[in-house]
């Protein structure tokens, strides 16, 4: 049964990787980052400052790491 969880694990990690590298490769400038995404965490519930190597890595972000999982894990976060 673990085999099955971890073939999952293993293709959402590669969904992720995809999506990051495909939000890279639309940046336009150098630094479109800085207007693209939220400097805070647009959770309501939060408002935490997101740093700006995850800011520069994904272009347009809006929560931070901890509510992105959140999110992630509750199946709200859409890619594409």
């Amino acid at each position: 049964m673990s085999d099955v969880y971890d073939r999952a694990t293993e293709c959402e990690q590669q969904q992720r990787e995809l999506a990051m590298r495909s939000a890279r490769a639309g940046l336009a400038a150098p630094g479109d980052w800085e207007h693209a995404s939220a400097k805070w965490c647009r959770d309501p519930h939060c408002g935490a400052r997101i740093p700006d190597e995850r800011r520069r890595a994904l272009p347009g972000v809006e929560l931070c790491v901890d509510c992105a999982a959140r999110a992630e894990q509750k199946g709200a976060v859409r890619w594409g």
